[in-house]
Order: C-alpha cells, then sequence, then structure tokens
C-alpha cells in the first residue's frame, strides 16, 4: 500500500467557455436522463441544459469505489458545467468510472440535440494539482509550509483500497507491547530480517499519531488487545462492500478511505497546496549536495520547478512498473499484483478484484488448497496474509489449487464460468473437472500418487471431524470422496514491492556510508526494508505510512527551519 503520504486531492482551473461553441451545437432547454456501465455496475445521470448550456450535471445512482471511482463522479461532471466542454481530462486512477461518466453525458447532450463529438472536441486548458498527507499534516503542525505532490489524478494511492488498519500503541505504557506483536506477526524472517530497534523508533510516536489523526476529525476505532486502530469506513464503503458475494465469510467495508478523507479535508481547510498529476522527475541540489527542491514533467502543463528547504519521498512501491521489477526483484515479473489497484488474496480470475471488501479468498473453505507440489500447507479458512508465504514460486506466478468434490463444487462461485474460460483457452483461468483425483492430479501437472495421498489424508481428519494438521473449524472439515472432482487454480495477488531506500531513524536518506543526505526525507513502502520480514504485511505497511510519515514530517519541518 502507498503511504498515506501518496494521497492527494483535486484542484482545478479552466478556462471558461466560448460563445463560439453555442452557435454550432443548439441543444433544447430540459432535464435529460442517461445512464452507461462503470466499474461496479451502471452510473446513471440527470444533465440539466438551460439556454444551450449544460447548467447542472446530477450523478442519481452508482456504485463506483469509493476514493476512486467516486472521485471521477464528483470531478468531471463540475469540470463539464464549468468549461462546457467533454473535452475534460480522465481521472488518472479511475479510467472506467471516467469514461463511464463521459459516456453518459455524451449521450444526454445527444438526446438535447447536441453534437458528443464536437463538445469532445472543444479546447480547453486546466492545471491539476496532487501530493503526501501524514507528513504534510505533521510537517504543517511543526510549522512548515507544505506543497504535496501527485503523479496520479486522484488521492489515495494503493492504502485507498485498504482496510486502513494499522498497529498503534494506544498508550506510552503499551509501546513495547505493541513491537513484541509487530515482530511474532513477521513470522518468517529468513532472508529479510526485522530491525526491531527502528520498529521501536517507529512505534514510539504511535500514541501521538493517534492524537494527531483524533484532533483532524478521523473516525476510528481501537482495540487494546490486537493493538489495532480502525478507522471507520464511509457510507460509499459500505454501499461498494455490499455487492461482492463471498460464500464462507462476510464482507467487511474498508475504512482507509474515510481516513484518506478527513486528512485531506484538513489540509484542504489549512489552504495546503496539493499538485495532482505533477510528477516529480528529478531533484535539484546545490554545490553541497544539499538537496534544495524538485522538478516535474508534465505533457500537458509543461515543467514546474518547485523550490524546498527539504524533501520528501513517499512514491510508494514500483511493483506496475516491469523494468525495475526485473532489475530489482526479478522474482516479481510476471505475478498479478494488487498494488494501487486492489487488496484481495486469492482469486481464480486474476483481473477480477473487489477492491472495496476486507482481504478474503474467493474459493469456499471446505475445499482442499494444495500448493504445485499437491501438499496442503496451511488451513483454508486462514486469511491471505497467512497464507501467501506457502505459495510463492520464482519461476511462474504465486498460486495454489482449489481441490473439491461436486458437493463442494456446488458453492464454488462462478465455476461454470471457470470451466468455459478454461475450455477456451483462457491463458490465465485455469479450472478442471476429472472423473478421479489422479485424472485430475494429470491435468493440472501433480503427481497423481502426491496428490491422492493428500486428499486420502485429508479425508482422514475430515472423517475424524478434527483439523489435527492445522486447526480448520470442523463446519469446513467435508471429506473429498464422490466424483467428479474439479480443481481451480488460484492466484495470491501480490501486495506491493517493499525494501527500496535507505533510510536513517529520522527517515532521513542515507548513502553508502550511512551518511545523511541534507535535505532529503523517505517514508513509507519506498523505505520500508528494515520494518518487514520476508512478505509484505498489511498492518505494518500502514503503520510505516502512519507512523513513519509523522517523524519524517517533524523532522522536515525541523530541518527547514
Amino acid at each position: 500500500m502507498k503511504k498515506f503520504l501518496a494521497i492527494l486531492l483535486c484542484l482545478l482551473l479552466a478556462l471558461p467557455a466560448t460563445g463560439a461553441w453555442a452557435e454550432n451545437n443548439m441543444m433544447a432547454d430540459g432535464t435529460y436522463t442517461a445512464s452507461a456501465q462503470g466499474m461496479d455496475g451502471p452510473v446513471d445521470i440527470e444533465l440539466t441544459v438551460k439556454d444551450n448550456e449544460i447548467t447542472e450535471i446530477t450523478v442519481v445512482e452508482d456504485n463506483e469505489t469509493a476514493g476512486v471511482g467516486v472521485k471521477a463522479l464528483e470531478i468531471i461532471p463540475a469540470q463539464v458545467v464549468e468549461t462546457q466542454s467533454l473535452a475534460v481530462d480522465s481521472v488518472s486512477g479511475a479510467t472506467i468510472s471516467s469514461a463511464a461518466i463521459k459516456a453518459a453525458i455524451a449521450d444526454a447532450i445527444t438526446q438535447a440535440g447536441g453534437d458528443a463529438a464536437e463538445w469532445r472536441g472543444r479546447t480547453i486548458e486546466t492545471v491539476k494539482g496532487l501530493a503526501g498527507l501524514t507528513t504534510a499534516v505533521s510537517a504543517e503542525n511543526a510549522g512548515a509550509k507544505v506543497a504535496l505532490l501527485e503523479k496520479q489524478g486522484i488521492v489515495g494511492g494503493t492504502s485507498v483500497f485498504s482496510s486502513g488498519n494499522f498497529l498503534a500503541a494506544g498508550t506510552e505504557e503499551l509501546i513495547p507491547d505493541v513491537v513484541k506483536a509487530w515482530d511474532a506477526r513477521n513470522k518468517l524472517q529468513e532472508v529479510n530480517k526485522v530491525n526491531i530497534e527502528l520498529v521501536e523508533n517507529l512505534l514510539s510516536v504511535s500514541p501521538a499519531v493517534l492524537q494527531m489523526y483524533n484532533d483532524i476529525g478521523v473516525d476510528f476505532n481501537y482495540d487494546d488487545s490486537t493493538f489495532t486502530a480502525s478507522p471507520v469506513p464511509s457510507e460509499r464503503a459500505v454501499k461498494n462492500a455490499s455487492t461482492i458475494e463471498m460464500v464462507d465469510t462476510g464482507v467487511k467495508a474498508k475504512g482507509c478511505e474515510a481516513l484518506i478523507a478527513s486528512i485531506v479535508d484538513r489540509l484542504e481547510a489549512d489552504g495546503v497546496d496539493i499538485y495532482l498529476n505533477t510528477a516529480a522527475t528529478s531533484l535539484i541540489t546545490d554545490d553541497d549536495g544539499n538537496v534544495t527542491g524538485v522538478v516535474c514533467e508534465n505533457e500537458k502543463t509543461g515543467t514546474k520547478t518547485f523550490h524546498a528547504k527539504a524533501v520528501v519521498l513517499c512514491t510508494g512501491d514500483y511493483a506496475r512498473n516491469n523494468d525495475l521489477n526485473a532489475e530489482l526483484a526479478p522474482e516479481t515479473v510476471g505475478e498479478f499484483t494488487a498494488t494501487a489497484a486492489s487488496n484481495k488474496g486469492f482469486n481464480a480470475d486474476p483481473f477480477d478484484m473487489p477492491v472495496v471488501g476486507q482481504p478474503n479468498n474467493q474459493f469456499p473453505y471446505s475445499i482442499l488448497l494444495v500448493d504445485r507440489e499437491g501438499q496442503r500447507r496451511v488451513s483454508e479458512a486462514k486469511g491471505p496474509h497467512d497464507q501467501q508465504v506457502f505459495f510463492i514460486y520464482e519461476d511462474e506466478p504465486d498460486h495454489g489449487w482449489a481441490i473439491m468434490d461436486q458437493d463442494i463444487a456446488d458453492t464454488f462461485l462462478n465455476l461454470d464460468t471457470y470451466l468455459e474460460k478454461t475450455e477456451a483457452g483462457n491463458p490465465f483461468i485455469k479450472a478442471y473437472k476429472a472423473d478421479t483425483i489422479e485424472e485430475l492430479a494429470e491435468l493440472i501437472g501433480i503427481a497423481p500418487d502426491a496428490l491422492a495421498k493428500t486428499v486420502a489424508d485429508y479425508n482422514t481428519l475430515c472423517e475424524a471431524g478434527e483439523d489435527t494438521q492445522f486447526n480448520k473449524d470442523a463446519k469446513y472439515l467435508n471429506p473429498i470422496t464422490e466424483g467428479p472432482f474439479y480443481a481451480v487454480k488460484e492466484y495470491d495477488m501480490t501486495r506491493g514491492n517493499y525494501g527500496g531506500i535507505l533510510t536513517n531513524a529520522d527517515f532521513q536518506v542515507i548513502t553508502e556510508a550511512g551518511e545523511p543526505i541534507p535535505g532529503l526525507f523517505a517514508t513509507g513502502i519506498i523505505s520500508s526494508g528494515d520494518y518487514f520480514g520476508d512478505y509484505y504485511p498489511g498492518r505494518e505497511a500502514l503503520s510505516l505510512c502512519a507512523h513513519g510519515g509523522y517523524i519524517a514530517g517533524n523532522n522536515a519541518a525541523e530541518f527547514a527551519k
């Protein structure tokens, strides 16, 4: 997840419409209704025309994603009314929702007697902006003047799709306990070791971070048994989650979008400059090597230069950059990633990713989950964060196989569709049916005797009514005995890359020799290698964004004095 600091807000300035447009494209006064298919359902609008101008566009009904698609439905209609043009930019990061609202507006224009193609050709000029959050609030609280720069056209990065749950100490006394919990949650540390001293430093500010969020007006709950702060989801997020279907678990609305919105509201109210669609492409340094600003390039608005006494990098991961993956993390090449798109568990269709429900697996928990060797490695009813580490492969996308008989298959969502797509040669969706377990094993490339033994051993547990292997709840222990049998390939979406730039405890970027670079800070997933073990843990990732942003913001503000 792309830390809170990589969250932005949209500003737009536009030239007014010119009278020449009206002469060529007359529309009848009235209110017109139109609809177009969005990301998660139809987008229905009402468009009002008066004196050959669009005076109002209202979204009547939709289910676009909170904090992402919904931003396109807010931004684009306002731009169309202001500019009297359909040549407004799509909202970067919300492409499908942008296309839907534009299509619905074009339909309504046509109904009114206008020429939608002519509206699309009307030239306008726009200036947009964006940037980074918890760091911004922390730095502003410390007395700094802050500007936020964001490459995307909406706020949130990957965080906006997350639960927003993060580890924190509600009081100073709880800090040692939270440090122990952090270490325990990073179970595997065979390759990447957690630096406990840095974790202690990070969590030492967590009571202050909770107080800062409370002062901002963030609505969140705190559980002192798990040391978890959980933002309360917005009504929009609850509505989004209500459309997602799971077999054996309820879908929980995610709260980080509401957290982000609260922080953005605070920054807007304080007049913080936020620049969207503004990608920083290079750093400015003086003769002594101090970082003194950034240069941003935008193909529409040209070059922007920002001079500053301190720069904080909060750019998240690079999981969608194939070139960097090949260079820095070759084992991730070819993986399906949930970064800056969604965050969920195993899914038979890696392109069908509900983004607003708490991460859960798509399969029913009564299936038998095996790795590519045919071995059962973990309880099927565990969440993806606990399961993912057992299904990591360097030579192909991370995946497991869901094995089941007909009784279980009858509860498997979309199984017939997956079987049809497999038969049609879909390169990713793989579902098979066979009369025997051995035949099924042949179809999925597993040694028949290995899979047969795993199924037999699992059936023994089911018949005994107790999973002495991985403690799965007995209600999900259904023996796999009667053919036909099925296997579905379940991909595990990567949560993003971590590691990145080296920083010290103050989140100053350091050289190979360990010396801080004056004026340059970095926090969030861009500098996370010391905080996680061998896999990417969600709550710790958001904790790093929150607490690291607080520390970096304070220290950058102090440096800038």
